[in-house]
């Protein structure tokens, strides 16, 4: 596995770059290789910023508390205006996996203690 996640997006002809680092939860986006995001995510889980994109303000939504989601979408949406939904979607999987993987070990966990209580194992 990777310490960064990259993907490229495109919109109106603009090469959006999303980049995050796992290890210093660096966040960063570029527009045509010019970067116009980045920062530390560390302990605030919730980051919303406000972006322009060819003079068209963009809110840059990011959300990592249980699971990852980042989105890029118009301040005044539109047909004309596309947005995107999941900047990262491999992170958003992972997330995913990882926390139906926590829920299921938990319920395991939990019906073994419940069943050594009742005296059925």
């Amino acid at each position: 596995m990777t310490r960064q996640q990259h993907k490229t997006h495109i919109i109106d002809n603009q090469k959006i770059a999303a980049c995050y680092d796992r290890f210093s939860t660096r966040f960063s986006l570029s527009v045509n290789q010019q970067q116009v995001y980045s920062r530390l995510l560390l302990l605030s889980p919730w980051r919303k910023q406000l972006i322009m994109i060819n003079n068209i303000p963009y809110n840059l939504t990011i959300r990592w508390f249980v699971l990852w989601r980042s989105s890029l979408t118009p301040d005044q949406p539109s047909p004309q205006r596309p947005s995107i939904i999941e900047l990262l979607p491999q992170r958003r999987r992972k997330s995913i996996v990882i926390a139906i993987y926590a829920g299921l070990i938990s319920a395991i966990k939990l019906t073994l203690v419940i069943l050594s209580y009742s005296n059925l194992i």
